[in-house]
């Protein structure tokens, strides 16, 4: 009997030292809050009195898990599948949010994509309390409004434009329609007329007063036309009157240089057919570089009238004027030049020659040698 009895004080002692180590493992699994550890624990322990409670903890945590997985892929077969697993999850409602959401920006993208007042309509019937519905009124309103310029655009009459403005009072093209209600009321009219007279200030008052209008870049073209016109018929006349003329006719025209230049050598001309006196040799003030394609020149007017001084070349000619006692630096292209220089008065002569340019510098003095007769 005393044998028995020590045995069952050890299996008390064991049983005893066995419930420890359950309790011990199961606060372990606890304390780490891991799925892997719960899941050790009830396949090692299925059937202790802390497994009904494991089991209940490793559930929330499968439900946080799957909870963090479908917000990650954030789509809406993820939270459904969400759904069907934990119908009675704390998370429902933030998942019945999240597909709404997604369905909301789905139909929106879609709206976007097909751009038609029936797809913006319907999202707004669909998604009536949606931040989007205030820019779906706004597309339904553009789109509405660009099917009706683009038919009064068609039309094209005063009528059809002024229906636009009633119709859209605030519309993206209401300035657009009242300026083609006022080109077909005033500046068409005025154009025709402009074309009967076909003058070049005619064009250019037109352009003046309707620069922006759809006729303005025909304008340019028939105002082109005459002065190319008028261009050619100088040419062909080649005299400072004629050259002067086209100036006076088009002080901003495409030759006006040529013109100034025409009438410089012309000028020029004159000077070498008349009575002139030899002119002496410009002065080289300094070399210059070898690859340089300009002369710079100085000149001196060292007169008690105004001196008149005027360089003639196939690629540049120029004319300046100085007063007593005045001196002027320029530069010119390199190259051979007609030189004439004259004073303004009747008892000096007129001087004249021909100089080489090759870079560098040059100076000339001009001063009055008296002669007797």
């Amino acid at each position: 009997m005393p044998f028995k009895f020590s045995t069952f004080i050890i299996l008390f002692t064991f049983i005893i030292f066995s419930n420890c180590g359950v309790a011990k493992k199961y606060e372990e699994a606890k304390s780490l809050k891991s799925i892997d550890a719960y899941e050790a624990y009830l396949n090692k322990y299925p059937t202790s009195k802390y497994s009904k409670q494991a089991s209940d903890e490793l559930s929330i945590l499968y439900e946080q898990r799957d909870w963090k997985t479908s917000k990650r892929a954030n789509t809406i077969n993820g939270y459904k599948t969400f759904l069907s697993n934990y119908p009675n999850s704390k998370f429902v409602n933030q998942a019945k949010n999240k597909i709404s959401r997604i369905e909301e920006e789905n139909a929106w993208s879609k709206s976007k994509r097909l751009d038609s007042v029936y797809a913006y309509e319907n999202f707004i019937s669909t998604f009536p309390e949606s931040t989007y519905v205030f820019d779906a009124k706004n597309k339904i309103q553009e789109i509405k409004d660009d099917v009706a310029w683009k038919e009064a655009q068609t039309i094209g009459t005063v009528s059809s434009y002024k229906k636009y403005i009633s119709d859209f009072p605030n519309g993206d093209k209401r300035k657009k329609a009242f300026e083609k209600i006022q080109e077909i009321d005033v500046i068409e009219p005025e154009w025709k007329k402009i074309v009967r007279l076909n003058t070049a200030e005619g064009f250019r008052q037109f352009l003046t007063a309707y620069s922006n209008s759809t006729y303005a870049y025909k304008a340019r073209q028939k105002l082109s036309e005459i002065e190319d016109k008028h261009w050619n018929e100088t040419v062909n006349k080649n005299t400072i009157y004629y050259y002067q003329k086209y100036i006076s006719n088009f002080p901003n025209g495409n030759y006006v240089s040529d013109a100034k230049k025409a009438i410089i050598d012309i000028e020029v001309d004159d000077v070498f057919k008349g009575d002139y006196g030899q002119l002496p040799p410009m002065s080289k003030s300094s070399k210059g570089y070898t690859y340089s394609t300009s002369t710079e020149v100085e000149v001196h007017n060292n007169t008690i009238y105004t001196l008149t001084v005027m360089y003639s070349s196939e690629k540049e000619s120029k004319k300046i004027i100085l007063s007593p006692d005045m001196k002027e630096k320029f530069s010119l292209k390199n190259g051979d030049y007609r030189i004439a220089a004259s004073v303004n008065t009747k008892y000096v002569h007129n001087y004249a020659g021909k100089e080489k340019l090759s870079g560098g510098g040059y100076a000339s003095e001009f001063y009055i040698v008296g002669e007797r007769y």
